[in-house]
């Protein structure tokens, strides 16, 4: 990575990302795996799990079985099913219904002191995203993402205290732990950007320090008029220059990226209980007339019918 790229990267007034905790993790599981357990797509907006020590099979719904041998960071950044088995315990299944009927979780586990049961040690959790940011940064990554841990410069201070928490019980314990897997998160994606791990997407984008400039003017304030010759003059590239840099690395055009961070937005304070007159302004739209149809285009629903149809399901 570039001392350019190193820098921006670290720079603060381009990471609007993530303030506010609009990614959150909740673990569910931490202990040994003795066995199967099946893992839903309901309830998460993705899954995260650290493998302490293993061995560890992943079964993924179309995919060759994956064989984890040593310690891992194992990332779902997208709802979906898979199954996790402790290597030579399929006998011993801890779920009651496959996940494709329920959505089932294992249940969190009771810890111990590491090496004291015999399977596969790690620590499990939901992840949810609470805001257009952190849903646009997991775009691109590999699905599911594996890093052995070793891998992860400079994280082992942060996982050998959050496996600390995990299997030692104590006050705030699930707190404690919740908050470390944010951290952790963060420090993953610095390391996507820096390692080049995303091809595409935001990530992508990031990477490329000129782009990131203008990549964080649209996320800071998606309402602005930003259209390309501003958003080029941001990034300090031409305009043809800078429309073909962004479709490359990002996957989409400009403009197009723009209205998907809008209309995201727009679905967030929806469900916030904002009135859809009050978000077309918030979201750069003239009118809430413009915000639907907009809406209808991408979603293939008005706004209201899809509000009905969220609240319903939850």
């Amino acid at each position: 990575m570039s001392e350019e790229t190193r820098r921006s990267s670290e720079d603060p007034d381009l990471f609007p990302w993530l303030s506010g905790r609009s990614l959150t993790a909740s673990v569910f599981f931490s202990g040994s795996l003795c066995g199967t357990s099946d893992v839903g797509d309901v309830g998460a907006q993705g899954h995260l799990h650290l493998l302490r020590r293993g061995p560890l099979r992943l079964h993924s719904k179309g995919e060759a079985v994956r064989h984890i041998e040593q310690p891992s960071l194992i990332l779902f950044s997208k709802p979906r099913g898979h199954r996790l088995e402790a290597e030579g315990q399929a006998a011993s299944k801890q779920e009651s219904e496959p996940a494709n009927k329920r959505g089932s979780e294992p249940v969190r586990g009771s810890g111990g002191e590491s090496g004291s049961e015999p399977g596969s040690e790690l620590v499990c959790a939901r992840l949810s995203y609470n805001g257009p940011e952190a849903e646009f940064l997991m775009l691109g990554l590999p699905d599911p993402l594996i890093v052995p841990l070793d891998a992860l410069a400079g994280l082992g201070p942060v996982l050998e205290r959050l496996f600390d928490e995990a299997f030692t019980p104590g006050f705030g314990q699930r707190a404690a732990v919740d908050l470390i897997l944010e951290l952790l998160i963060v420090m993953l994606l610095r390391h996507c950007i820096a390692r080049g791990l995303v091809e595409r997407g935001l990530l992508a984008g990031l990477a490329d320090p000129k782009l990131a400039r203008s990549l964080a003017a649209m996320h800071a304030d998606p309402a602005a008029e930003l259209n390309i010759e501003a958003l080029a003059g941001i990034a300090g590239m031409s305009r043809s220059n800078f429309a073909a840099a962004f479709k490359q690395r990002v996957g989409a055009s400009p403009g197009d990226y723009l209205t998907a961070l809008r209309l995201e937005l727009a679905k967030q304070l929806l469900l916030r209980g904002r009135p859809l007159k009050a978000v077309a302004p918030a979201t750069g739209y003239q009118s809430a007339t413009a915000l639907a149809r907009a809406f209808q285009r991408r979603f293939g629903c008005a706004p209201r019918a899809w509000l009905t149809r969220q609240r319903a399901e939850d």
